[in-house]
């Protein structure tokens, strides 16, 4: 692999106006990351340069005057260890810390004799998502820094198995993997959440009085509700009820106290008038 000057001085993708390059993940492993194992010429106007990884702070790998979202590289998988398989995702600036399982990267092929409705999934390749780490492990902060590792497999990387030892016998084919590096889609709305959160404290003080409030007119209970409400129409049936109660608590006074009859003040009228009488007489 020749080394490149740099991610930002390599040539922009020539595709006409108004195209774009979004491959699937079948077509990055089966068009172009097969290809560039096997030494193959890839699609024309397409530009994936060879670059190390590691050896760049993903700020050089898409810089900001980039007109697209993302940005594809071919890359050979680095040893952590001599004698090891465990790939080593060290930066200068950080790390690259996989997230996730594996995902398959399978192409529909259509069986022997059957139809589209037969077509089987064969393997081709694997899918592996990666975030960037600033800092040493493990306390390195996360950044919105993502890649999406692809390399191949099953029947993917059977042609360059078959390949004969050469040149690049050092670099072996199964041991290229194409890279995109992307920002999260979220970077921007995360800063403005984060101005959001800035100027919340005192949208939060506002709330919580309001809600301090309606705690304290709950805890309030009854005496706030008997100060600030009053039911005109349960107090009307209350002094209906109070009348009603008063009238037979008079009825019941009058019935049990005793009472004079006509026939007594008669006879009581008839002696006064009989001694008066009595009186006049003795005196005549």
């Amino acid at each position: 692999m020749e080394a490149a000057k740099g991610p930002a001085a390599v040539t922009k993708p020539r595709l006409p106006p108004g195209f774009r390059f979004r491959p699937t993940d079948e077509e990055l492993v089966v068009h172009y990351l097969r290809r560039r194992a096997l030494a193959s010429p890839l699609p024309a106007a397409v530009d994936i340069p060879d670059v190390r990884i590691l050896a760049h702070d993903p700020s050089d790998l898409l810089p900001p005057g980039w007109s697209e979202q993302e940005r594809y590289f071919f890359t050979c998988k680095e040893a952590k260890y001599v004698k090891g398989r465990r790939a080593n995702r060290a930066t200068g600036a950080g790390y690259w810390k996989a997230t996730g399982k594996e995902k398959p990267v399978a192409v529909a092929v259509p069986a022997r004799g059957g139809g589209q409705a037969a077509a089987q999934a064969v393997l081709v390749g694997m899918k592996r998502s990666l975030v960037f780490y600033r800092g040493k492990p493990p306390t390195g902060s996360k950044t919105d820094w993502v890649m999406h590792e692809y390399r191949l497999a099953g029947a993917g990387l059977a042609p360059c198995r078959l390949r004969a030892a050469g040149a690049e016998a050092s670099r072996p084919a199964e041991g290229w993997v194409l890279c995109r590096v992307l920002r999260k889609k979220g970077s921007a709305s995360a800063n403005a959440a984060a101005a959001a959160a800035e100027a919340s404290p005192a949208d939060q003080g506002s709330d919580g009085e309001a809600e301090d409030a309606g705690e304290a007119e709950e805890e309030g209970g009854a005496e706030a509700g008997a100060r600030t409400f009053i039911d005109f129409f349960a107090r009307a049936d209350a002094d209906a009820a109070g009348r009603r109660q008063e009238q037979q608590q008079q009825g019941q006074r009058r019935a049990s106290s005793p009472v004079v009859s006509s026939s007594c003040l008669t006879d009581a009228s008839h002696e006064q008038h009989g001694r008066e009488q009595e009186t006049t007489s003795r005196g005549a």
